[in-house]
């Protein structure tokens, strides 16, 4: 790696390709071709919108005929070094990061600038009326930056530390900066926005880009069927330019012939298909199930993880009654958060785990390191949040509407606990139940509930502190603001030594939670992955990005002889 000094730190430049071979599998023959069928962690989704001008936050998830500047080094996880699970939602270390469209990269000074060096010989295939084969080129990649911070949906701030794009030449593509970002990687090359899309497609019309015919890049798949509510169907695309290691022999990407999402909303019906074998891989997998599928499919192979997404009720400090601090505390003391863990949850999960989740070592604080205001938000005292609201002049109760998504069952488990708790002392819910489209475009939007429960990805601590606390921000339905915090978060965007950059979010953090409250804060559940043993070559990684699966996808082969000796 290249080392460029720059104030107190030394920053680490990109290294090029990964760190090691591939894991050797054991003496098997590799069957390539195949089907693989994924019953999802989005699940009850269908793609949000095929316009990544939108700045939608699952277009990672839905595009695997996408690729990225950088992505995280699998060898890495458990197949490799076994450091990182991939499960995180947007969490990849700096360290742990290897190139994906670029095959390089390096940060130089005077003038601060991130220099990506491209892979050649890669090509955007031909996509009839969007546009014809044709190499990857350097102002491809600016073309994309350029086109998606013109829209409109864009969130605020996030490309504010680029001071303009150049290509010296096809393969090169250089970022100037403004001033340092100690989060830029997040932000260009691995998140949600920077799957890279061609300037033909960028060219389209809104209607069209948002036609799922239309969509291309150079990914490993290509998107052939989409059936609302039922499947998406990606088939291999053979013109990628990844290849695999595999005992020894060198294996071009993907290692399958088609990658199929299974849209099964009904939860039962998503454990049936997986029990039967209809599906190979099924993701974020309740508790409730585990013991039903061990015993109904005991040949399963599992694994389990804290789900990625911190689940809490964001009150609109912005408004009555909400606007006063002292309701906000009363309505986390209203609720027994112990108590919604050890029952609806069986005790599988977290109580404190948003924003700093606790994979997040050295910036995240345990409830009981908190002072003592802060212990009590997760103590069930529901004497004292009648005090509080007496206090606030609310001794005779209040009522307010709650928004939540019916495409979730936590959400719906959760809201008719909250329910009761809230009667105990007074507080009256108005529940509003909408599906995911509608509840997401509430969001921010001045008809958006007093109470909005969500679910929001736990990424790493930077981003997941400013989506969801910096005044403005798309990703905070609270519309917390406070300038201490704006003023905090920005010293610690410019900050290069990463010690005393933990130091301020870790700071930061506890301020938020023990002085501010914006939240009501929940447990979050330990999700689980099962997959069937004819699934090769997979360890029930989830992102190699921020919620990117498509690496992943690519390197699993199907065993067919097994599945057929199973009876599948």
């Amino acid at each position: 790696m290249k080392a460029v000094k720059t104030g107190k730190q030394l920053l680490l430049a990109g290294a090029a390709a990964s760190l090691m071979a591939a894991a050797p599998l054991a003496a098997e023959s590799i069957q390539t071709g195949g089907e693989v069928n994924v019953v999802t962690v989005y699940r009850t989704l269908d793609a949000v919108t095929w316009d990544s001008q939108t700045w939608n936050w699952k277009n990672s998830h839905d595009g695997l005929f996408l690729d990225h500047l950088l992505r995280g080094n699998l060898e890495y996880g458990p197949r490799g070094r076994n450091v990182n699970a991939f499960t995180n939602q947007a969490f990849i270390p700096y360290e742990q990061l290897e190139g994906d469209l670029a095959e390089s990269w390096e940060i130089l000074e005077d003038p601060l600038r991130i220099v990506f060096h491209l892979r050649q010989g890669v090509y955007w295939p031909d996509t009839p009326g969007v546009m014809e084969r044709r190499a990857l080129v350097a102002d491809d990649v600016i073309n994309h930056f350029e086109s998606i911070w013109a829209s409109d949906r864009r969130v605020p701030e996030f490309y504010d530390f680029i001071e303009r794009w150049e290509a010296p030449d096809d393969h090169t593509v250089v970022a100037h900066l403004n001033h340092w970002h100690s989060n830029w990687h997040y932000r260009l090359a691995w998140g949600y926005f920077d799957g890279i899309a061609p300037p033909e497609w960028h060219a389209l019309d809104s209607s069209e880009r948002g036609n799922w015919r239309n969509t291309v890049g150079t990914g490993a798949y290509r998107l052939v069927d989409v059936q609302s509510g039922s499947r998406q169907v990606y088939e291999r695309n053979p013109d990628h330019w990844d290849s695999i290691e595999l005992n020894g022999e060198t294996y071009q990407l993907p290692l399958n012939d088609r990658v199929i999402y299974r849209i099964i909303r009904d939860e039962s019906s998503a454990i049936a298909a997986l029990r039967s074998g209809r599906v190979d891989i099924m993701e974020g997998i309740r508790w409730q199930y585990v013991d039903e599928l061990k015993r109904g499919a005991p040949d399963l192979v599992w694994r389990e993880a804290l789900e990625s997404a911190g689940t809490y009720v964001a009150l609109r400090n912005d408004i009555p009654p909400f606007d006063d601090v002292r309701v906000r505390r009363a309505m986390n003391l209203a609720v027994d958060q112990r108590a919604i863990l050890e029952g609806l949850l069986d005790g599988q999960g977290e109580l404190l785990e948003y924003p700093i989740s606790t994979a997040q070592e050295g910036y995240y604080t345990p409830i009981e390191e908190l002072s003592e205001k802060g212990q009590e938000l997760f103590d069930y005292n529901p004497e004292r949040a009648k005090e509080l609201l007496a206090e606030a002049g609310h001794g005779n109760g209040l009522r307010f509407r709650m928004q939540v998504c019916s495409c979730s069952p936590y959400h719906m488990d959760l809201v008719n606990m909250l329910e009761a708790y809230y009667s105990a002392v007074g507080v009256q819910m108005d529940i509003q139940a909408m599906e995911y489209g509608a509840y997401r475009s509430m969001m921010g939007h001045e008809n958006q509930a007093p109470g909005y429960m969500i679910n929001n990805g736990a990424g790493n601590p930077l981003q997941v502190l400013r989506k969801t606390y910096l005044a403005g921000q798309t990703w905070n339905p609270a519309n917390h603001s406070d300038p201490y915090v704006d003023e905090q978060l920005n010293e610690a965007i410019r900050e290069q030594d990463l010690d005393r950059q933990r130091e301020i979010l870790r700071d930061l953090n506890v301020y938020v939670l023990e002085e501010n409250v914006p939240h009501v804060w929940l447990p979050t559940p330990m999700g689980y992955s099962a997959w069937w043993p004819w699934v090769k070559n997979y360890h029930g990684e989830l992102r190699v990005g921020a919620v990117r699966p498509g690496p992943i996808y690519s390197r699993i082969w199907i065993d067919q002889e097994m599945k057929e000796a199973m009876g599948h």
